[in-house]
């Protein structure tokens, strides 16, 4: 029978590693601790994917009202956005391979190696054999190995498991091949904290294609005549690129174009997205075609500073110099700002969530607000926090972006949402849970303010 007090043992016992004294432990002492706090590390994170697993199966982080159990993990966890998602991705991956956690809670397998061999074997074909084998071959390679050298072995063990290319070599248009890749498809974006964002992604060889037979054409080299600069060295394709002047005798630009290919193949995309945001063929989001939304001040965007002035959805800051290339061909949408940033009116006394209600609101909230979650406003609805039928106003002081799936959440549990009166944001309480003891507990310190 489970019990909460062998944890509490086990909390104890970790608690005590903090009264160590470090500098009185002998230093030929300090290795063999280290690779023990290790071996303790990997157990721990093996009862926590045990855990996760059952969690998942059965639900459970719906009962203390939370709508998901990867928003669960993450909020308890104190990780990044996303975290928790990684915990299932990994809790999935290892489903099928008994050893690999059985490694894990024998202490001698670290999770990034559980992960390095979850996620290479599951790019094989679903042959039990093939990636048994494969199993194997990674976890005795991971004796010896960190795991970025045992990722880099993967493409040696592929030849040990296939070495005449009948197998793994085959034709890729299989159909369970396809279907495999579909499955597996991803797209993701991340910060890199520099003012640029990682894409990263994966898709089948038909998808792959339709996109190069949309890229490739917009990709192919743009050709001018010398002295197109204008008697400045620079980047023709980039508005942004005021350069830097030409020798007097000669023009440096010859009429080639100076970018090479993973550069042409990037602005293809950009292009591709712009005249897809232009057409009038795109869905609607609630009422309004989607638009890029910059909050920036007038001021600011007259003086065309360098400096980070306006804001993208999601808080991502944005100089008044790029806000005023997006304006010169991007429908600008007005807002009226107070002194903190808040926008003041709209036309809050629509019975309605208008267009311009649903702006502001984007432009208030970024993303849905409930903690932990960053989903896009296109996946969002406008909740009333004193729901319409209730007398409640459809005003942004009464209004806050929420996924459908918190949307749920919010009517159907104890969580409970107000507009806080000073920052005219959204706040949180979020249900209180009852321990052993009987005394209830909060898993977020409330009130929880929405970034």
């Amino acid at each position: 029978m489970f019990s909460l007090t062998a944890i509490a043992t086990a909390d104890e016992a970790v608690a005590r590693l903090s009264e160590i004294r470090w500098d009185e432990v002998p230093v030929e002492d300090l290795p063999a601790a280290v690779v023990e706090l290790e071996r303790v590390q990997a157990r721990l994170d093996a009862a926590k994917l045990k855990a996760a697993e059952r969690l998942e199966r059965t639900e459970a982080a719906a009962t203390v009202g939370w709508a998901s159990t990867k928003d669960f993990l993450t909020a308890v966890s104190g990780g990044r956005k996303g975290a928790g998602g990684g915990v299932l991705r990994l809790v999935a991956a290892l489903r099928e391979l008994p050893r690999t956690q059985r490694g894990l809670a024998d202490g001698w397998l670290s999770a990034d190696k559980a992960r390095v061999i979850g996620r290479r074997v599951g790019q094989l074909p679903a042959v039990e054999e093939l990636r048994g084998a494969a199993e194997g071959l990674l976890l005795a390679r991971a004796r010896d190995l960190d795991a970025t050298d045992l990722d880099h072995a993967w493409p040696a063990i592929v030849a040990e498991l296939d070495p005449d290319h009948r197998l793994l070599g085959a034709d890729l248009s299989l159909p369970r091949a396809e279907r495999a890749a579909h499955r597996a498809r991803f797209l993701s974006f991340s910060d890199d904290e520099f003012g640029g964002v990682w894409i990263k992604g994966y898709g089948s060889g038909e998808e792959v294609e339709q996109l190069k037979s949309v890229l490739m054409p917009l990709a192919a080299p743009v050709s001018g005549t010398p002295g197109a600069c204008g008697g400045r060295r620079r980047d023709l394709t980039d508005p942004g690129d005021r350069g830097t002047p030409c020798p007097e005798q000669a023009c440096a630009h010859d009429g080639r174009d100076p970018r090479d290919f993973g550069v042409r193949m990037w602005d293809a995309l950009v292009e591709a997205c712009r005249r897809l945001q232009t057409a009038d063929l795109l869905p609607e989001s609630h009422g309004a075609t989607p638009r890029m939304v910059v909050t920036i001040s007038l001021d600011d965007l007259q003086r065309d500073l360098d400096t980070s002035a306006g804001l993208l959805p999601g808080g991502r800051p944005l100089s008044a110099r790029a806000a005023r290339r997006i304006a010169c061909d991007t429908e600008l949408i007005p807002m009226v700002l107070g002194a903190t940033g808040q926008v003041l009116d709209v036309g809050r006394t629509q019975r309605l969530v208008t267009t311009a209600i649903w702006h502001a609101l984007v432009a208030r909230d970024a993303h849905c607000v409930f903690p932990g979650c960053s989903r896009l406003p296109e996946a969002c609805d406008a909740h009333h926090v004193v729901h319409w039928v209730d007398g409640g106003p459809t005003s942004l002081d009464n209004l806050a972006l929420l996924c459908r799936r918190h949307h749920t959440t919010v009517h159907q549990t104890a969580w409970r949402l107000r507009i806080d009166p000073v920052t005219r944001r959204p706040a949180w309480s979020p249900p209180p849970r009852a321990d052993d003891s009987g005394r209830y507990t909060f898993l977020v310190s409330p009130p929880y303010r929405a970034a």
